[in-house]
């Protein structure tokens, strides 16, 4: 199994599904399907869809459960998997062109005619796309030339229950290395603020590193997905090629 589904998905059953269906799918999978390790199944994926069942057989743990997918569902959380990767059901140019806000999943009235300078009405994210080769139209001249490093905000859900903080590296009109204290999943999308742009990320890469004698902190590398800029004359800093 490649990536963690909900435990719905799972079992194969739907949402209101009584708990009489969740045994019945439940012996399926694990006899007829020969998902049991002692019928030669997977071990890992069996243990998966026990973890499901002991879950949805339990009227409290059930209930419990469903709160917490609703919750995922209204904030547009992506299911984060056991490996540290966080995938979305939408891919984020998907949604650009469906009108939709990457980061809160908001729809909005703009359509295909987004200004550079737009902002999500519920979120406050930037709108504008961040595609490379319009913004290499502009000789890379966006904003007033600047130090590469300096202090943003982020958010990893909307709405949002706390923010974070980091420093930027080695920024490019592409994306930017974002140094933090906080773990971030490969593919999370997340809210970036500062006082020099805004924008909405996703995590490409990222590694640990020693910061000083007894710290660590976390190297992202971020994709630029929508990009809105405070400044709209001056030059951009000069990126090496």
């Amino acid at each position: 199994m490649n990536h963690r589904k909900n435990y719905y998905q799972l079992l194969h059953v739907q949402q209101d599904a009584p708990t009489e269906v969740i045994r019945s799918s439940y012996r399926a999978l694990m006899q007829k399907l020969k998902m049991h390790p002692d019928l030669g199944g997977d071990q890992q994926e069996a243990a998966l869809v026990n973890e499901a069942y002991a879950v949805l057989t339990n009227p409290a743990a059930r209930q419990k459960y469903d709160a917490t997918l609703a919750i995922m569902h209204s904030a547009g959380e992506a299911q984060v998997d056991r490996s540290g990767e966080r995938k979305t059901d939408t891919e984020p140019d998907e949604l650009i062109a469906s009108g939709v806000c990457v980061f809160c999943k908001t729809r909005h009235s703009l359509g295909n005619a987004i200004p550079p300078d737009s902002s999500c009405g519920n979120c406050d994210s930037a709108l504008f796309p961040a595609i490379k080769h319009a913004l290499e139209q502009s000789d890379q001249r966006i904003i007033e030339r600047i130090n590469r490093q300096w202090d943003v905000t982020f958010y990893t859900q909307w709405p949002a229950n706390r923010s974070y903080s980091g420093q930027t590296h080695d920024v490019s009109l592409n994306g930017m290395q974002l140094l933090t204290s906080t773990e971030l999943a490969n593919h999370q999308i997340i809210k970036i603020s500062s006082s020099t742009l805004d924008a909405v990320a996703r995590v490409v890469n990222r590694r640990q590193e020693q910061y000083g004698l007894l710290s660590k902190r976390w190297r992202i590398g971020l994709e630029f997905l929508t990009l809105r800029f405070h400044q709209t004359q001056g030059a951009f800093l000069k990126i090496d090629v």
